[in-house]
């Protein structure tokens, strides 16, 4: 027994040790003054999907944290409405959504529920987004897991998710160094004592990679910088997602997640205490990136201000600001005089070594992206506590001029008023047929389909034109098309050799005529493809496909093409 006691002292002993010698050092507490902003979290999940607590738990757990407004992203497709904006234990909760895509998941707010599953490929759903009127976020883009990793750069996404927590968390269990392991074993012991300052304390830097991104995105259009907790209030062994395994420990907890790190929106004024007034007010801030990141499990309250100015005016974070003789920059916060500002003229440093709260640095006259980051330095581990979004110094521009592809010289129609040529394809309990009808002075084809109800059968209705010569002479297909509901299709080419093959191109159908292009060098495979492009003279079916990815187990619809022709 004696034995026992004295093994149970040791490592007692052991733990308080490490305790000592790892645990984060305790939060600032600050003396803040009035920058007119409002503390709130984003990437929010709930038991909708795999959180663990209510919407009214968990704004009662922001309250305590002292947010004022917090927005549930749960994962879905976006067919489901949005709750109204609404007040819960004084704190403002929106909804939006998280959608999953081929290039990574898509975070967006302030938008109705969209008439078809969201899904597919990531500029895709960027697009639908856009026309919805939402608002997107690039989640986790340097995650290490690739499926929650943001890959699609060219699609014009709104914002960033520049400092995730889950991000952080996979970082260190990947990583073969031992430092990072042994910070993360640490952390497990840490916790239970210093919680929200041992989450701040693992929490990684943007990577070189999407910093590097953000900046060039950033010389040529606005990119929102945001931090989201992608809270859960679950833990999940290995690396796993929080809903892929029912043993989950409740933590870290909600309150714990927003007692690390906030976002700060500066609205166009003060809020009314209408939920649906003040939800308009801040969603205007984060839309035009009024918006700073702070860790609060560093330092805390934080006060921050990012501005500029020059002859032709001035302008805060996330502005726009005319080319017009030098620029003063200035940056005032309530940072600790250990903390060092550092003033980036987009990758580059323009100015550091900054430890004073209110200070200006004098810029050139020539565009540029000016942001600004103040870093805990003093601490025993170095991290960002606040990102500011930038301020745009930019010339007048002139119109932009749409690349416009060269006109056809060859066109080939691949419709003469009968359904000669086309067939129907469909999984045992869908259904689709193909007839030709009167359109005006001429004929279109129409196409009917009805998917099966059950997802396990992966429905699908694929309505095809045979192509026995291939498809070597051309280089799109252009078509005129419409359905009797707003709807996506896919466009595909499949390979007779490696047969089977496909390559696809998604495209928006609405309920009035509108003509369609799809140029082939713009298809991406469908799974997996011995080559990135097909052998367009192997190609001897054109499909146009409607499946579960943008269609509901179930549906049904009409469309009719028109006008449909192979081109070069």
């Amino acid at each position: 027994m004696k034995r026992w006691v004295l093994v149970a002292a040791a490592l007692a002993a052991a733990a308080g040790a490490l305790v000592i010698a790892t645990i984060a050092p305790a939060r600032l507490t600050l003396t803040p003054w009035s920058d007119g902003t409002i503390p709130g979290g984003l990437h929010i999940h709930t038991s909708r999907s795999d959180g663990r607590s209510g919407p009214d738990e968990i704004a009662a757990a922001a309250a305590r944290a002292g947010l004022k407004f917090i927005a549930f992203t749960d994962h879905g497709d976006g067919t489901r409405a949005p709750d109204p904006p609404a007040y819960r234990s004084g704190v403002l909760c929106l909804d939006g959504v998280e959608i999953s895509t081929t290039g990574g998941h898509y975070a967006a707010l302030d938008m109705p529920a969209a008439p078809y599953p969201l899904g597919g490929e990531a500029r895709d759903v960027v697009e639908d987004v856009r026309r919805l009127g939402g608002f997107g976020i690039a989640a986790h883009p340097d995650s290490p897991k690739p499926e929650l990793r943001w890959r699609e750069w060219t699609a014009p996404f709104d914002a960033i998710e520049l400092i995730n927590p889950d991000t952080s968390w996979r970082i260190g269990l990947n990583t073969r160094a031992w430092r990072p392991r042994l910070r993360l074993f640490a952390s497990l012991v840490d916790y239970p004592f210093r919680a929200p300052e041992t989450l701040a304390s693992l929490l990684q830097h943007p990577t070189d990679d999407v910093l590097t991104k953000w900046e060039n995105l950033s010389q040529r259009r606005h990119v929102v910088s945001l931090a989201g907790t992608d809270a859960h209030a679950k833990l999940t062994p290995r690396n796993a997602d929080p809903g892929d395994n029912r043993w989950s420990l409740p933590f870290p907890g909600y309150e714990t997640a927003f007692r690390m790190l906030s976002v700060h929106v500066r609205p166009d004024r003060a809020l009314t205490g209408d939920a649906k007034v003040d939800a308009a007010l801040i969603l205007h801030a984060l839309r035009s990136g009024h918006v700073f990141t702070a860790i609060d499990g560093v330092a805390s309250p934080p006060s921050f201000e990012f501005s500029a100015v020059n002859a032709r005016g001035a302008a805060q974070a996330g502005d726009d600001l005319g080319v017009g003789g030098p620029v003063t920059l200035r940056v005032r916060s309530n940072a600790p005089p250990e903390f060092t500002t550092v003033v980036w003229q987009g990758s580059r440093v323009l100015s550091t070594d900054h430890h004073e709260q209110d200070f200006t640095v004098q810029a050139p006259e020539s565009p540029a992206v000016y942001w600004t980051e103040i870093v805990s330095t003093g601490r025993k581990r170095q991290i960002a506590w606040i990102i500011s979004n930038p301020i745009y110094v930019r010339a007048p521009e002139p119109a932009a001029k749409l690349l416009m592809r060269p006109p056809a010289s060859q066109s080939a129609s691949i419709f003469d008023g009968t359904t000669n040529g086309w067939r129907v394809e469909h999984d045992p309990a869908s259904q689709g047929t193909i007839e030709t009808g009167k359109s005006g002075a001429g004929s279109d084809l129409q196409l009917r389909y009805a998917l099966a109800k059950e997802p396990s059968a992966r429905p699908f209705v694929a309505f095809i034109n045979d192509r026995p010569t291939g498809l070597a002479a051309n280089d799109r297909l252009a078509f005129t098309i419409r359905a009797d509901h707003p709807m996506r299709i896919s466009v595909q080419l499949r390979s007779a050799e490696p047969p089977g093959e496909r390559w696809q191109r998604s495209m928006y159908i609405d309920v009035v005529d509108q003509d369609r292009t799809v140029y082939f060098d713009d298809l991406t495979p469908v799974g997996v493809t011995q080559t990135w492009r097909p052998t367009f003279s192997n190609i001897h079916d054109l499909l146009f496909v409607i499946d579960t990815t943008n269609s509901r187990p179930g549906s049904s619809g009409h469309l009719w093409i028109k006008a449909a022709a192979l081109q070069r």
